[in-house]
């Protein structure tokens, strides 16, 4: 495959990650518009006895802030990255491998991102480690082969860690 053709995969990729969590956000949004209306309690709390702003501001806060920041975090990461890529001629990272941090940046979501780095340095560190052993030299890794991985990893670290309240106190 291309270098062309891998970044198009992984651009595509990226977007449509975004475009499934965007869809995921708005059909919960709904959902919990209508268990409102439905509820006896709950309609007191749609139009007509609230404005509509009240439940945007809702959904907002509690379905999609922590999207819209991951995401502003992983475009903050990207063009960064991006930007350090082309300072140093293109040495750095593979064109696709862009895309491969803003989606783990992503999906780990708000505040797992912080982890989420940590883990993949960690994970550099002792990779760098084991081979630099191995050869007995100095070697250059890189990191495409661990911005994916270490991002499933810190999503299943992310349920043990909700059980501490250091971490919930993250959560927006």
């Amino acid at each position: 495959m291309t270098e062309a053709r891998k970044k198009a995969w992984a651009r595509r990729g990226f977007w449509g990650i975004c475009a499934s969590y965007a869809a995921y956000a708005a059909y919960i949004s709904r959902a919990q518009f209508i268990a409102w209306h439905a509820s006896e309690t709950g309609r007191y709390l749609v139009p007509p006895y609230r404005t509509i702003g009240y439940f945007a501001r809702y959904a907002f806060t509690q379905f999609w802030l922590a999207y819209i920041l991951s995401f502003a975090l992983a475009m903050l990461f990207f063009f960064g990255a991006q930007w350090l890529n082309k300072w140093r001629r293109g040495i750095l990272f593979e064109p696709e491998e862009l895309y491969f941090l803003a989606i783990g940046i992503f999906i780990s979501g708000h505040p797992a991102w912080l982890f989420y780095l940590c883990i993949v340095f960690a994970a550099y560190l002792v990779a760098l480690c084991i081979a630099t052993a191995a050869y007995g030299v100095s070697v250059r890794l890189s990191f495409y082969y661990f911005w994916l991985p270490c991002a499933a990893i810190t999503i299943a670290l992310n349920a043990y860690l909700y059980q501490y309240a250091w971490y919930a106190n993250l959560l927006i």
